[in-house]
């Protein structure tokens, strides 16, 4: 099982089955990640495989939906093709919780996703229509392949800084249709 991404700029890339954490565990970072970004995703389950999968066809290649927040340690990203692959791949850093939701509760009025740090609003969005998953299920597969258990994510907002070591603790929590589906600390 693996985590094909969208970035918010665009570009698809794969983040191993090991960076992610569907308990809501706390993320627990080594020493030397020193400031820790935040995005926010939606994601999606593959219910069936594929390549190159036009968007009109998309929706048969996904079951639920959910939405969640990716972690990057910023210090790796040093500008570098490298950099950012490595702090992609550090472990527990795909919040992207469990049990999900049909996704028929897309594009529903008062669906609202939001994100906080230490009680403090960082995001929000409204439930977003099918077809921007469809899209992005189209772009994602022209260049991977997805496999019958995989996760889309598909990130909704640029990374934002969300602490440094040394700085105050980050308590992270998200909730989508009035249900809390994020909480989690990040220790460093």
């Amino acid at each position: 099982m693996n985590i094909a991404l969208r970035t918010y700029s665009g570009h698809c890339i794969v983040r191993p089955d090991t960076t992610w954490e569907r308990d809501n565990e706390d993320a627990f970072l080594p020493e030397f990640v020193d400031e820790v970004s935040l995005a926010p995703v939606l994601f999606v389950r593959v219910s069936r495989a594929g390549r190159s999968v036009a968007a009109k066809f998309a929706e048969r290649y996904y079951d639920s939906i959910g939405y969640g927040a990716l972690l990057y340690p910023e210090n790796l990203i040093s500008g570098s093709p490298e950099g950012f692959a490595e702090a992609s791949c550090l472990d527990h850093t795909s919040f992207l919780p469990f049990p999900m939701y049909n996704r028929v509760t897309l594009g529903r009025e008062g669906n609202i996703f939001q994100l906080t740090r230490n009680a403090e609003p960082i995001f929000e969005c409204s439930a977003h229509e099918p077809s921007f998953i469809e899209q992005a299920i189209e772009d994602i597969t022209k260049h991977i392949y997805i496999r019958t258990g995989d996760l889309i994510a598909i990130e909704l907002a640029p990374r934002k800084s969300v602490c440094c070591r040394g700085g105050e603790q980050c308590h992270i929590r998200g909730s989508y249709c009035e249900n809390e589906v994020i909480d989690f600390k990040i220790i460093l």
